[in-house]
C-alpha cells in the first residue's frame, strides 16, 4: 500500500477526489481481466455517494466532479506536473496589462449532441456561471467581467484586475463545458437527468437512485487514448460491502473507507492511498452572519476548542494527519506559522467566552452535516465543544437537503470536506471570497484578504515571489475567515491489478491510458 501523509513536492498541488464527496469505484464482471462480459473493457464503479448534480456549473464539490470527468471536457487541463495543457482549447494569450485573456478553440469539435464547441458556447456557459441562481462557480469567476466572441473559434475574457490564474480556472472543474444546446433547452434536465458534454463518454442510461451507464464516444477529440469501452457507476453502495464486492468480482475498483484499506490489500488488490495522489481536508464552516458566530469571540473560542489530533487518531486509521488550515504541508498555500496561531487550548476557549460575557452553557447552535460522512466527526466535535461550555445540536441530513442549507448560506455551522482546486487562487476564493462555495459566511469577506488576493492574482505563477504572495493571501484568508480545519486524509482506492493506474492529475479523474491488462488476475 502506498501511503504518505505530510510533505510533498512544493510544486505539486495534489488535489483529487476525496473526503465525502469523493468516490470512485471501478468494477469488473467476475474479476476477469477483460473487465466485462463479451471481452469488452467495462469498468464497474461503485460508490457510497449518490450524485445529485450533473452540471459542472452547479456541482459545488471537486470530489463529486470525478463522476463528471468522463462526460465533460475542459477548455484546458493540467498534466502530472501541474502545467496547463490544451484540451478543447488550443491555447491562450494575455494582453500586456494582464487583465485580458484571449482563448483559441480547436476547430471541428462538437458536443455529444452534435452541437458545435465554439466561442458562443464558451461565452454562454461563462455567463451562465455568473448569473444562474444555483451556480457553484460564481465566486471563482468574480474577476471575469465579460466574455466576448471575437470569431467562431476565439473568445476574449475581460478581467476586473490582473489575473494570471485564469488558465488554471479554465482547466478541469472550472472549465468543464456543457452543451449550450442542452443547457438552453432545459438546464434542470441537464443537471439532474441528461448531462451532455464533450468528454470521452456519453450517457447510455441513468437511474438517479442507483446507476449511470457511460459508453465511449468516438467523437471525443482524444478518443485514441481512451481504452475503456464502458463505465457503470453504481451509487449508494453500502461501504461495508465494497471489499467483498471486489473479492467476488462485482467490482474491480472501489473507493473505500480508511479502515478497509488493510483488508483490501491483504485480499490482493492494489491500494492507492497517498496524499501524493489524493488528499482532502475535513473542516468546520462557521457562518459569521448567523448567531452565535456574529460574535468574533465565539469564533475564536471554537478555534481553540477544536483538537485536530483527536480526529486524525480516531478517524484516520494511519492515513490522516491533524490540520490547522485548509492546505496540507507541502501545498504551495500552506503557511507553517498558522499551525501555532490556534493550538488546542480548552482553558483559553473558556476564558475567551467568559470575558465576552457568556455563562457556561449559554452558547448553542445547530451543527449541520451530511449523514453519509459527518456522523463520527460531529460526535467528536460535539464533545470537544461541550468541554468548553458550547452546545452543538447535531442535525445531519441527506446530501440533497444538506446542500440546500449549505450552499444557500442559511445554516449557522456545518461540517464539510475540501479536496482542492485546480487554481491556487481558486482554492482561496472558494474558502474566503464573496460568493466562495466553501465560504459559509458569504458574501462576507475581508479587506485584508482582498488586498492580498489582488497581489497574488497580479503575479505570474513562475515569478520568484509568487509563492510568498500566495501564502500571504492564504494567511489573510484564514485569520479573517471562518473555516476551522480538523484533519487531512488520504483517499483509499482499491483496484484489481488487471486495471492500470490512472494518471495522477490533481483534482481530476482522467481515463486517458487506463486499460485492462490481458491475462492478469
Amino acid at each position: 500500500m502506498r501511503v504518505q501523509i505530510g510533505k510533498r513536492r512544493p510544486t505539486a498541488v495534489v488535489v483529487a477526489a476525496l473526503v465525502a464527496a469523493l468516490g470512485m469505484v471501478l468494477a469488473g464482471c467476475g474479476g476477469s481481466a477483460s473487465g466485462g462480459a463479451g471481452g469488452d473493457s467495462t469498468v464497474r464503479w461503485g460508490t457510497k455517494q449518490i450524485q445529485a448534480n450533473w452540471d459542472p456549473i452547479v456541482t459545488g464539490s471537486t470530489g463529486a466532479t470525478i463522476y463528471l470527468t468522463p462526460i465533460y471536457e475542459s477548455l484546458f487541463t493540467v498534466d502530472g506536473e501541474r502545467h496547463v495543457v490544451p484540451a478543447l482549447a488550443s491555447g491562450y494569450e494575455y494582453n500586456a496589462a494582464g487583465d485580458q485573456i484571449t482563448i483559441t478553440l480547436k476547430p471541428g469539435l462538437t458536443f455529444q449532441d452534435g452541437s458545435p464547441v465554439d466561442a458562443e458556447a464558451v461565452k454562454f456557459n461563462i455567463e451562465r456561471i455568473k448569473t444562474q441562481e444555483n451556480s457553484a462557480l460564481k465566486g471563482s469567476y468574480n474577476n471575469v467581467e465579460t466574455a466576448t466572441v471575437v470569431d467562431p473559434l476565439t473568445v476574449r475574457l475581460d478581467l476586473g484586475q490582473q489575473d494570471y490564474q485564469i488558465p488554471y480556472l479554465l482547466a478541469v472543474r472550472g472549465g468543464m463545458l456543457p452543451s449550450k444546446t442542452a443547457a438552453q433547452a432545459d438546464p434542470g434536465r441537464l443537471n439532474t437527468a441528461a448531462p451532455v458534454g464533450a468528454g470521452p463518454f456519453t450517457v447510455a442510461s441513468y437511474d438517479p437512485e442507483s446507476k449511470i451507464v457511460l459508453e465511449k464516444w468516438d467523437g471525443y477529440w482524444d478518443a485514441a487514448n481512451i481504452k475503456v469501452d464502458r463505465i457503470e457507476i453504481n451509487f449508494g453502495v453500502d461501504p461495508s460491502t465494497l471489499t467483498a464486492g471486489l473479492q467476488s468480482g462485482v467490482y474491480n475498483w472501489a473507493q473505500l473507507d480508511p479502515q478497509q484499506a488493510d483488508e483490501a490489500e491483504k485480499a490482493g488488490f492494489d491500494v492507492l492511498a497517498s496524499v501524493d495522489r489524493h488528499w482532502g481536508i475535513q473542516f468546520l464552516s462557521l457562518n459569521t452572519n448567523k448567531a452565535p458566530f456574529t460574535d468574533p469571540a465565539v469564533v475564536e473560542a471554537v478555534r481553540y476548542a477544536v483538537n485536530p489530533e483527536e480526529y486524525s487518531t480516531k478517524l484516520g486509521f494511519g492515513l490522516a494527519a491533524p490540520a490547522h488550515q485548509p492546505f496540507p504541508e507541502g501545498h504551495p498555500a500552506y503557511v507553517s506559522a498558522l499551525n501555532a496561531e490556534h493550538p488546542y487550548d480548552p482553558a483559553k476557549a473558556r476564558d475567551i467566552l467568559a470575558k465576552a460575557g457568556y455563562a457556561d452553557g449559554s452558547v448553542s447552535f445547530d451543527l449541520s452535516g451530511m449523514a453519509i460522512q459527518s456522523g463520527q466527526i460531529a460526535e467528536i466535535l460535539q464533545e470537544q465543544l461541550k468541554a468548553v461550555g458550547i452546545t452543538a445540536n447535531i442535525a445531519l441530513l441527506d446530501q440533497a437537503n444538506w446542500g440546500k442549507g449549505y450552499y444557500s448560506k442559511s445554516v449557522a455551522a456545518s461540517l464539510f470536506g475540501y479536496v482542492g482546486r485546480d487554481s491556487h487562487v481558486q482554492a482561496l476564493t472558494e474558502h474566503y471570497d464573496a460568493g466562495g462555495v466553501l465560504n459559509l459566511s458569504s458574501p462576507t469577506t475581508s479587506p485584508e484578504f482582498q488586498e492580498a488576493l489582488k497581489a497574488v492574482r497580479a503575479t505570474p505563477i513562475d515569478a520568484p515571489d509568487y509563492e510568498a504572495k500566495l501564502q500571504a493571501a492564504a494567511q489573510a484568508g484564514y485569520e479573517h475567515g471562518s473555516t476551522v480545519a480538523l484533519y487531512s486524509l488520504a483517499s483509499v482506492v482499491a483496484k484489481d491489478e488487471s486495471i492500470s493506474d490512472p494518471p495522477a492529475i490533481d483534482g481530476y479523474q482522467s481515463w486517458k491510458g487506463v486499460q485492462f491488462t490481458p491475462g492478469t488476475q
